[in-house]
């Protein structure tokens, strides 16, 4: 009926701005309609129509500003929400949108202000609470992202999207206590559901009641719009499946959910770019002479960085959890900081290597500088021994050590078999890199391509790295790791042999193996390949000279 409404009256509007297109209601109104209708250009074109006619009206610059954020303008959706505020400076509405303008542009001090000036003004809005659960969550903070969501469901019990990302926020920081009360609460306020019951199968398969897990998802289904439910749907039952011992059916899902993940792919990853990326490297390096690179001294005090690096899935969660647990030691987990610093020396996907050979000690003092602004920008502690990991920061080691020469790195290895598998079977976020692990093959030609980059490293350059297998890690924890800390110049702390229980006090863990690093060492991912030996066989030929090397 709604909807009804809505046409008779956007034909009404159509018909009066046909015999007057200046009217100004009915350019705002029909501009109005278009944005409910997600037809955002149109609703552009109407509402700055609107804007020029009456340009002191605070609703139409939140409108355009709203849009202008979804059309992934952020600079126009500041300049108009600014211009809202302006216009009304008490106004709850805009700066709710300001905060959401700032957080999309990762301004993440300036969302939340804005948010508590929305709430100023308007000390129970729902919607505000929301947003500040949801800024809160993409950073990683537990305790505030969950006090916000409560706060939202406090002032409304109804709000369906709240309890469905306080399960989430459950689910990934591993408190199952909360998330069956929370599992309960959702079922009694809503009924059952197709996404309850997604929540209630991840409980099960947290249970390892793998069966529970098949028997709940195998009869739902999510429609085009959640797709991203069906991801999970798929995952959970492929997985279910592989502890099942069923590998025929769990590689069926496997591939299924990757298929789907590529169909709906929002960022258009395009695995050559990555590849590409790779190959530029591979061929300026294996034939650069690091005797012509000129060498200055380091002029300032800053210690050269460690970095944690390997093929993705080669455990270096694991060891990320690990060493965070000795009392001396921060780790960055995967942040975007060496990704800024290659951007900055504006050689991310072109060839212009050669900066690095021009490099004076102005440049690399700047450099330097700049990589530890970054790095200051997540620390809370700068008298501890600072780690960066970001496993394919492998492919970066060339213009890492350039400014870095002493830097240190820790290569993370595991049977490559089992590290392709793991990356075939995990739900990742679709981006350059990680579309290469759509299918096997894919994956083991990536690993190949990565590992001969690290090959020509390792060769050209004097690289201060220690290197530690995933399976030894597992077999042998305390001399791996006595070994490891020995490179690092620490000593043994007790505390790292408990390193799930630092894990579980971290709260949230941005990478697919969230759930293994909250309990206590297993070996039941080793040798996992063997089960899915008769699929691999297409990326052999890619892996086997390193399978050989490594010593498997």
């Amino acid at each position: 009926m709604a909807k009804n409404k809505l046409e008779k009256a956007s034909n009404i509007y159509k018909k009066i701005l046909k015999q007057d297109p200046n009217n100004f209601d009915a350019n705002f109104n029909l501009g109005t309609i278009f944005a409910k209708n997600n037809k955002l250009e149109k609703s552009l074109e109407l509402l700055e129509k609107a804007a020029i006619i009456n340009p002191n009206l605070e609703k139409i610059f939140n409108n355009l500003g709203l849009i202008y954020l979804n059309l992934g303008n952020t600079d126009e959706a500041l300049k108009n929400t600014k211009k809202a505020i302006q216009l009304n400076p008490e106004s709850s509405i805009a700066y709710n949108h300001l905060g959401l303008i700032y957080s999309n542009k990762g301004s993440i001090k300036d969302a939340v202000e804005s948010f508590r000036q929305s709430l100023k003004f308007n000390p129970n809005n729902t919607q505000v609470y929301y947003n500040l659960g949801n800024l809160f969550k993409r950073i990683n903070d537990v305790q505030n992202s969950e006090k916000f969501f409560n706060k939202t469901i406090e002032l409304n019990p109804k709000h369906l999207p709240a309890y469905n990302n306080l399960l989430e926020l459950y689910d990934i920081s591993n408190q199952h206590e909360k998330f069956k009360d929370v599992l309960e609460k959702s079922e009694t306020n809503f009924g059952k559901n197709s996404t309850i019951e997604l929540f209630r199968a991840k409980l099960f398969y947290k249970l390892k009641k793998y069966k529970d897990v098949v028997k709940t998802l195998e009869n739902i289904k999510f429609d085009q719009q959640e797709n991203f439910k069906e991801n999970s749907r798929l995952e959970l039952i492929a997985k279910s499946y592989d502890q099942l011992s069923n590998f025929k059916q769990a590689y069926y899902f496997f591939e299924k959910n990757n298929n789907l993940s590529k169909k709906i792919d929002k960022n258009n990853a395009k695995k050559e770019v990555f590849i590409e990326t790779i190959n530029k490297r591979t061929k300026y390096f294996a034939k650069v002479k690091f005797s012509e690179w000129q060498i200055e001294k380091n002029e300032d005090d800053l210690k050269d960085p460690i970095f944690l690096i390997g093929f993705p899935r080669s455990g270096t969660t694991l060891l990320d959890t690990i060493l965070r647990s000795h009392p001396l030691v921060d780790v960055l987990e995967e942040k975007p900081i060496i990704d800024k610093y290659i951007e900055k020396l504006e050689i991310k996907i072109s060839s212009k290597f050669d900066i690095l050979k021009l490099a004076n000690s102005s440049l690399k003092k700047e450099m330097r500088q700049f990589y530890f602004d970054q790095i200051n920008k997540y620390l809370n502690d700068n008298n501890k021994i600072i780690i960066d990991k970001m496993p394919l920061n492998i492919i970066y080691v060339g213009e890492i050590i350039r400014y870095f020469p002493n830097a240190k790195f820790i290569l993370a290895i595991r049977h490559p078999n089992d590290c392709i598998l793991s990356c075939f079977m995990q739900n990742f976020l679709l981006n350059h890199a990680m579309a290469n692990f759509l299918n096997l093959k894919d994956s083991a030609k990536l690993y190949d391509s990565v590992m001969k980059l690290w090959e020509i490293y390792t060769s050209k350059f004097s690289i201060d790295f220690h290197t530690i297998k995933y399976e030894d890690l597992i077999s042998n924890f305390e001399g791996s790791i006595s070994d490891l800390l020995k490179f690092l110049d620490l000593s043994w702390s007790d505390e790292v042999s408990e390193f799930y229980k630092t894990s579980q006090k971290r709260g949230m863990i941005a990478t697919p193996s969230y759930n293994q690093v909250n309990q206590p060492l297993y070996s039941k991912s080793i040798g996992r390949w063997k089960n899915y030996e008769k699929e691999l066989m297409e990326g052999k030929k890619y892996l086997e000279s390193w399978i050989i090397k490594y010593g498997y």
